[in-house]
């Protein structure tokens, strides 16, 4: 009997160390893959940054303290584009509209000193495949190209035009035109309201 439960302690203390050196292992291998997650991910959205103010060397990040007027709207970051000799260019956005066709859509947007919008972008986002995911493509991003950021950005049903600071919406994908727009648009207003001419 003795022997029985020197046994069975025997067995639950190996069992012990065994669980002991598996969670240190476990510590260990997430401590490393932790960092390299990170890094992929600052890389990532430095890439995406990057392709929406393509004339920046460097990103700066900004404190700022602004709400849009649409709670649905968050601005996730901003960051200061810079030139190669330290020159501010302008501001890059990072906002999410929660008001997707299929959930929140993230996006990045360039603005340039001068009022320009650089370029346009989605980060993420779940809309429905060949409708409001056509946002994700070129030939819709590329519209905002070179739009006013001096007023709101509007879209059209009908044909848009670029005078009026229009952009074609995506056809079958009201929602996500409008949840694009909107974000954009925030990223406008805290320009007007806190960016212009600093």
């Amino acid at each position: 009997m003795a022997k029985s439960k020197s046994n069975a302690f025997k067995n639950i203390s190996v069992l012990f160390v065994v669980a002991l050196i598996s969670v240190a292992l476990l510590a260990v291998l997430n401590q490393v893959t932790m960092g390299k997650i990170a890094d992929a991910e600052a890389q990532a959205r430095n890439e995406v940054y990057q392709s929406v103010f393509s004339d920046a060397s460097a990103f700066e990040e900004q404190k700022f303290d602004f709400k849009p007027e649409d709670e649905t709207i968050v601005i996730n970051t901003v960051l200061q584009a810079n030139s190669s000799d330290k020159q501010k260019l302008g501001y890059v956005f990072d906002v999410t509209s929660k008001n997707g066709y299929g959930g929140d859509v993230q996006i990045a947007v360039g603005i340039t000193n001068e009022g320009k919008v650089t370029a346009f972008k989605v980060i993420a986002a779940s809309e429905t495949p060949g409708l409001g995911a056509k946002s994700m493509e070129d030939e819709y991003a590329s519209q905002f190209s070179d739009l006013s950021a001096l007023s709101h950005i509007e879209f059209s049903k009908t044909g848009a035009n670029r005078d009026n600071n229009e952009i074609d919406a995506i056809s079958g994908a009201t929602i996500t035109t409008t949840a694009t727009t909107n974000a954009v648009n925030a990223a406008i207003d805290m320009w007007n309201s806190q960016l212009k001419g600093e």
